[in-house]
């Protein structure tokens, strides 16, 4: 990371910025940046750099969901959607201090009204990013979708349980090992300083062997593929209640670790299977 040479001087953050009006799911360059099934209203900005590996044009699809109310009435009503706003914006980020000032919003994209109830509401767009970075990522992955889907469920949850396992012996080497292509990654999309990455990963190191004895079984889960099939998970079902905390955690990654009293800790484990390889490599969150 000290040696890492950027292309110019910018240090871009792209985000997509929402106002949501009740559940929704959110996918960019065909990956899951979040589901949050909350109700209410969500003001957000989700960051892109993690979901593009170099400058071009990509594409984003926001899925809303109908509140509990509004299932009741037959889908998310009209009067919804004049609550829903969705923009892509960036900043710029200059050592370790974000600039306000530098704000902006890029692009603002139509909602179309409706005059009906419907079960769900979609807005697509595409959007172009300016990186002064290019990353590997998953672009040499192999392509998962065209794998049988029990067998790679098979070797998924094998991965998983590998490092489940590690964690909960206390051992956090074979994590990070798996770990250490996605967190190189990390910090050059986040611009992190130098002089930051040694208490990062001292913190990251201290909350690993927090997971002794703590890590809760994987199960109610289902595989997902993303990236284009090039990138895999394992997310949990829906259920309200976890460990003493009320939470719809549909969606979440099947790596929790159990809270200390009540709760949990989600473990977000993205991956992909390098080409000529056949072991499993964290490449995101």
């Amino acid at each position: 990371m000290e040696n890492y040479q950027y292309k110019t001087t910018k240090r871009t953050i792209y985000g997509m910025d929402l106002t949501v009006p009740g559940p929704y799911e959110i996918y960019i360059n065909d990956i899951v940046a979040r589901k949050d099934y909350g109700t209410g209203m969500h003001n957000t900005f989700i960051e892109i750099n993690p979901y593009v590996l170099k400058s071009g044009t990509y594409q984003f699809t926001l899925k809303l969901l109908p509140m509990p109310s509004e299932a009741a009435k037959g889908g998310i009503q009209p009067s919804t959607i004049d609550f829903l706003k969705v923009a892509v914006s960036s900043y710029e980020k200059t050592g370790t201090k974000e600039q306000p000032q530098s704000y902006e919003k890029i692009k603002l994209y139509p909602i179309t009204k409706i005059n009906k109830p419907v079960p769900f509401y979609e807005v697509k767009g595409e959007f172009t990013v300016d990186l002064p970075y290019e990353l590997e990522g998953w672009s040499n992955g192999q392509d998962l979708s065209k794998m049988d889907k029990d067998e790679l469920e098979k070797k998924v949850l094998a991965f998983y349980e590998k490092i489940k396992n590690s964690l909960n012996k206390g051992n956090v080497e074979l994590f990070n090992q798996f770990n250490s292509q996605r967190t190189a990654e990390t910090y050059i999309f986040n611009y992190t300083p130098p002089q930051e990455i040694t208490k990062i990963e001292d913190e990251n190191i201290n909350d690993l062997k927090n997971c002794k004895d703590r890590m809760a079984p994987i199960e109610d889960y289902s595989l997902k593929i993303y990236g284009n099939g090039k990138l895999v998970k394992l997310e949990r079902n829906l259920r309200t209640e976890l460990y003493g905390v009320e939470k719809n955690i549909a969606g979440m990654n099947a790596l929790i670790r159990k809270g200390k009293v009540k709760g949990y800790k989600e473990f977000p484990t993205l991956i992909y299977l390098p080409e000529g390889s056949n072991d499993f490599v964290i490449i995101r969150k």
